[in-house]
């Protein structure tokens, strides 16, 4: 929601935006420890399911949209980013002396900006 990092960021941007919650089917603003108890009740592959979805409709979106240059196939980003983790949690992620972290690599379809 808007690269909030933590679920008390997600709360307090909820709690600021409380008036216009109701017109998008939040009754009330949400607590974070129901964020946090349905970050755990949920499976992955929910999200992984909708983020297909997703990515289905935006590709149909995208498909005549002009790129600026003339290709006669698809073109496509590769982009690398770290996650930072708690090492004490995932000792197998060890990336520095005291610190553990993650490689993302995301392929991004150019035309519509994307993942793929």
């Amino acid at each position: 929601m808007t690269y909030r990092e933590s679920l008390r960021d997600i709360e307090t941007c909820l709690h600021a935006l409380s008036s216009k919650l109701y017109h998008s089917g939040i009754g009330q603003p949400t607590a974070r420890s129901t964020l946090a108890a349905a970050n755990e009740k949920r499976d992955w592959r929910i999200f992984s399911d909708f983020a297909h979805v997703l990515i289905a409709q935006a590709t149909l979106l995208y498909a005549a949209e002009p790129f600026g240059a003339e290709l006669k196939q698809a073109a496509y980003a590769l982009d690398s980013t770290t996650i930072d983790l708690c090492l004490s949690l995932f000792p197998w992620a060890k990336f520095r002396r005291h610190e553990a972290a993650i490689k993302l690599h995301t392929l991004l379809a150019l035309r519509g900006c994307f993942p793929t």
